[in-house]
């Protein structure tokens, strides 16, 4: 199925893990990274920004994590320096990760979900992420990974995502997950290919080799 991947400048990285469990209807714990660079400055320009995606406002840290007020907040005082707060959507049609997302806990903080903007899986080019992997097909995935679950069927799937409630379902075993790049490979006509070297990984690799053996 079609991915959606990291921006240039918020690149998905390569590696193995193992997917262990998936959330159905989940909540986004969103990054601070992206909280502050990409929220934010949404936020100041529009005072409804928060209401209108179902993002609440929390305050604190643990067991001392607090929801309160975004009205109390001078948003127009807030910047990178000052940002100590967390934000939280709430799961639904809004939520930035659609119904599903697939977990691999790993020291990248990157994982496998669905989205809302299913226009983007169209467009040729597909680097639109923050470093987490979209994918055109999330049930799909989910029916696979469950497969040897007989309490869920695709059709328990499909109504668990379209609860509110958020649901976490570790899977009867762990599946391995390869996130590889790739600039060349053999298509369907037997025929090869060669896409848009998007991250210049390989001129990287081109300059290493060509710069010879290191000097002892």
């Amino acid at each position: 199925m079609k991915a959606i991947v990291g921006e240039a400048y918020r690149r998905t990285p390569v590696f193995s893990d193992e997917i262990t469990y998936l959330v159905l209807n989940p909540s986004w714990n969103i990054p601070n990274s992206i909280a502050v660079k990409d929220k934010l400055p949404l936020i100041q320009e529009d005072p409804d920004y928060l209401a209108k995606q179902k993002i609440r406002v929390f305050e604190g840290s643990g067991s001392d994590l607090r929801e309160i007020d975004p009205k109390m907040i001078d948003w127009a005082e807030v910047h990178a320096e000052n940002f100590n707060f967390t934000l939280r959507q709430e799961p639904g049609p809004m939520n930035a990760l659609g119904r599903v997302k697939f977990m691999f806990p790993n020291r990248f903080g990157v994982y496998i979900h669905d989205t809302p903007s299913g226009e983007l899986f169209s467009k040729i080019l597909r680097t639109f992420s923050s470093g987490c992997i979209r994918i055109e097909k999330p049930i799909d995935l989910a029916d696979f990974l469950l497969k040897d679950d007989p309490q869920w069927t695709r059709e328990v799937i499909l109504a668990a995502a379209d609860r509110n409630g958020e649901q976490t379902v570790r899977l009867p075993k762990p599946v391995p997950v390869h996130l590889l790049y790739w600039t060349a490979f053999v298509g369907e006509d037997g025929g090869i290919h060669f896409p848009n070297d998007i991250y210049g990984r390989d001129k990287r690799v081109r300059d290493a080799l060509d710069s010879g053996p290191p000097c002892n």
